[in-house]
């Protein structure tokens, strides 16, 4: 259970919409999930978002709306370290919450 809350990743935005979970080769461990058990979970436990880090992002982040552009995502992914290992050549980011706002 631990390694998969640190390290399953969100499917890519056009499999997301329809999936649920598949294998994640790339980091040979754990697995995708879509946007099925992500609504579940946000749901039964009355949240809004998923906010989540361990994985690049070319911008430092990545809002994961699956589906509708103008909806709060369902998955808010954050990565803070910029030009990771020296090899990714991606920005760095930082998320913060201040009364409500993002």
């Amino acid at each position: 259970m631990f390694c998969d809350l640190m390290w399953a990743d969100p499917m890519k935005d056009e499999q997301a919409k329809h999936g649920e979970f598949s294998d994640n080769p790339e980091r040979e461990c754990s697995n995708y999930f879509g946007k099925k058990p992500v609504k579940k979970l946000l749901k039964t436990n009355k949240l809004m978002s998923i906010f989540r880090g361990h994985q690049v992002q070319v911008d430092g982040f990545k809002m994961h709306r699956w589906g509708n552009k103008d909806s709060f995502p369902y998955v808010i992914t954050i990565f803070s370290a910029p030009n990771y290992c020296g090899y990714y050549d991606n920005k760095g980011s930082i998320l913060i919450l201040d009364e409500g706002n993002l």
